[in-house]
């Protein structure tokens, strides 16, 4: 859960904040991310007050986005620029700005499908599943994390949020909530799955009271952060394996099971509904790294053209 923060060094930025809380009524997940990428804009304009607004000109907020926008990916460029306007907007509602400067926020370009999806190796995803030690309660409850991420392509909140009643034994399937929009899903339990879980569910959450599947295995049990993107756990696997990657997380799990399906001719349509994806675009971008297909829609080069 996000807990409310206050920076006494800048009323400015509190005030704002506030007034994201109060007035437009925003979640405090929304808050946090317009505060992480607003933040670093006031330190460089030196904002703490809004008598300082004054001097804020139009010449450097364009300046800036573009700067700091240039390396980010397409979500945080986004983020950036909205929050920046949002702030914009609140000064000029609160009388701090003469002008609305809303309007020199620069509209940064970002295209869905602009970058290769990031993944790694079907190989290097099977030598990630001999990493965590089965004899120890973090090695077991990781195994069974990871089996889940990777043999069914699922969002890791989705599997930090399982819960027991979405496991079907008997009947062999199991059921993931839709997440980030996207829709929920019913696969068949496969055997090296169950026994991952059955080794976990066992040896280390035992009798719990809490319906979560996975928990916390220092002092007294209980569910998962839901914000527990299980980064760090993920992390000290790749370096223990070897695997440079740029990003150590589950998105690669996901990714390579995506691109792993359409090596085997896989559909689209087919690969979306997998993914829990409601529109079939989305799905598209794992089409850019099908080097085999993409050659065969090549053509020679004329050499001999007259």
């Amino acid at each position: 859960m996000f807990l409310k923060k206050t920076f006494p060094e800048n009323e400015l930025l509190n005030e704002y904040l506030n007034f994201l809380r109060d007035y437009q009524c925003l979640s405090e997940a929304t808050v946090v991310i317009r505060r992480n990428f607003l933040t670093p804009f006031l330190l460089k304009q030196g904002l703490t007050q809004s008598s300082q607004l004054r001097f804020l000109s139009a010449k450097n907020i364009h300046d800036y986005i573009i700067e700091v926008a240039s390396p980010l990916h397409r979500a945080s460029k986004k983020h950036l620029t909205s929050s920046i306007r949002s702030f914009l907007r609140f000064a000029f509602i609160k009388g701090y700005l003469q002008g609305n400067l809303m309007e020199v926020v620069p509209v940064i370009t970002t295209r869905k499908l602009d970058r290769l999806p990031e993944s790694i190796s079907w190989e290097d995803i099977q030598q990630l599943l001999t990493m965590p030690d089965r004899n120890t309660p973090t090695g077991r409850r990781d195994l069974a994390v990871m089996m889940l991420c990777i043999h069914y392509g699922v969002r890791i909140g989705q599997v930090t949020t399982l819960k027991l009643k979405d496991i079907h034994w008997e009947d062999g399937f199991i059921c993931f909530a839709g997440c980030k929009w996207s829709n929920s899903l019913r696969l068949p339990l496969h055997e090296d799955v169950v026994q991952a879980l059955f080794d976990y569910i066992k040896k280390d959450r035992k009798n719990s009271e809490h319906e979560e599947v996975f928990l916390t295995l220092r002092g007294k049990q209980r569910p998962l952060s839901e914000h527990n993107h299980y980064a760090a756990n993920f992390q000290k696997y790749y370096v223990k394996a070897g695997i440079d990657s740029k990003f150590k997380g589950s998105r690669h799990f996901r990714h390579a099971f995506a691109t792993r399906l359409l090596s085997q001719k896989v559909s689209i349509k087919t690969i979306a509904d997998l993914l829990g994806h409601r529109h079939i675009e989305t799905t598209f971008i794992y089409t850019k790294v099908d080097l085999n297909q993409l050659r065969t829609l090549a053509r020679e080069w004329p050499e001999d053209q007259q």
